[in-house]
């Protein structure tokens, strides 16, 4: 066994590697005690869920629970069509602070999309995807319009933008021991490298593939 997998062997993060049909074909002590306690299939969703959209690594920073264990990020990757790699972060490396469901006010997400891009992509061609069946639900407003008036300001020359607006069937955010629906927020563009640095403090925030993702918690 060479020095990297020794390291990925007793690496305090658990590692699975699973073959195109969610077989399980290696793992190292911490991915045996996750098998233990997690079934294989969700698992193997979780990696097909948050993998890259073409070969490579992709890293998402989420709050997860499993067990006992609290993870704050996973990597999935993949080099071929045969096997898909997960790797979960224990979360030693803080989270994501969510603002506690009584600090927020009821917002339609969609006003909140509209005021943003009214302000700053007047020269450029929307096309919108919206789950108009999602209600209002409670936001930080203030916070989350200055987010997505910081992204469009920085794509404001896009000559064109897709966003998509839905509920992420399979995920949850835990905000003050309690679990909500994630509204996922997809933008989509040629000029989304410009935000490959972009961070926020409250909102899970991913770039990949020319999209930026934002997960919301879904609290009523």
């Amino acid at each position: 066994m060479n020095f990297y997998k020794e390291l990925i062997e007793n690496s305090i993060n658990p590692f699975i590697l699973f073959s195109e049909t969610g077989e399980i074909i290696e793992y190292n002590k911490e991915g045996e005690y996750l098998l233990s306690i997690a079934p294989k299939e969700d698992l193997y969703n979780l990696a097909v869920s948050h993998a890259s959209m073409s070969f490579g690594f992709k890293h998402t920073f989420l709050q997860l629970d499993i067990g006992h264990a609290t993870y704050c990020a996973i990597t999935v990757g993949y080099l071929d069509s045969e096997h898909i790699g997960l790797m979960l972060h224990k979360n030693t490396c803080g989270s994501k602070v969510q603002k506690s469901s009584k600090d927020l006010q009821p917002a339609n997400i969609f006003t909140l999309l509209d005021i943003a891009i009214n302000t700053h992509l007047d020269q450029t061609k929307i096309t919108a995807e919206y789950d108009i069946s999602i209600p209002e639900f409670k936001l930080d407003i203030n916070h989350f319009l200055k987010l997505l008036n910081k992204i469009f300001r920085t794509l404001k020359n896009a000559q064109k933008l897709f966003i998509k607006v839905h509920i992420a069937m399979g995920r949850s955010l835990k905000i003050d021991e309690k679990r909500y629906r994630v509204v996922e927020v997809i933008i989509e563009s040629e000029e989304i490298t410009k935000l490959d640095k972009i961070e926020d403090e409250q909102f899970i925030i991913t770039v990949n593939n020319n999209q930026l993702h934002i997960e919301l918690p879904f609290i009523s």
